[in-house]
């Protein structure tokens, strides 16, 4: 997942970089921990840049799922706030920082679905829940 990851942020700053920009700008100096089945990595954000980087500690917001989970969402099976409520998608972090990663969250998908390079990344997603199923 974090190579992918990285990937999609290579894919949003080639094909859409306006929205890199905003998604960048909007989630300046701020770290999640990520956790993704048994993979742990964080995204870390400055002005002009979204880098996925090993888990420091110090992220002040923490998120855990499941690759299956994440693309139950991606296919509109549940929602975001579906997943939360029912624990598959764990949230945790002081409010104005998870206000922030969700409007990232947003602006980087907003991004996304005008990248031609992200049908790439979700079809290696689905392989992935596949065999690992």
């Amino acid at each position: 997942m974090a190579t992918l990851l990285a990937e999609s942020f290579s894919v949003l700053v080639r094909e859409q970089p306006e929205a890199h920009v905003r998604m960048c700008a909007h989630l300046d100096g701020l770290a999640v921990a990520v956790m993704v089945d048994e993979e742990h990595f964080a995204a870390g954000f400055s002005l002009r840049s979204a880098r996925v980087r090993p888990v420091t500690g110090h992220e002040p917001a923490r998120v855990i799922t499941r690759r299956c989970t994440l693309l139950e969402i991606l296919d509109d099976r549940q929602s975001l706030t579906e997943a939360i409520l029912a624990d598959a998608v764990q949230v945790v972090g002081p409010l104005d920082t998870l206000l922030r990663l969700h409007e990232g969250l947003s602006l980087y998908v907003q991004g996304a679905v005008r990248c031609h390079g992200f049908a790439f990344l979700l079809r290696r997603l689905r392989e992935s829940c596949v065999l690992g199923a």
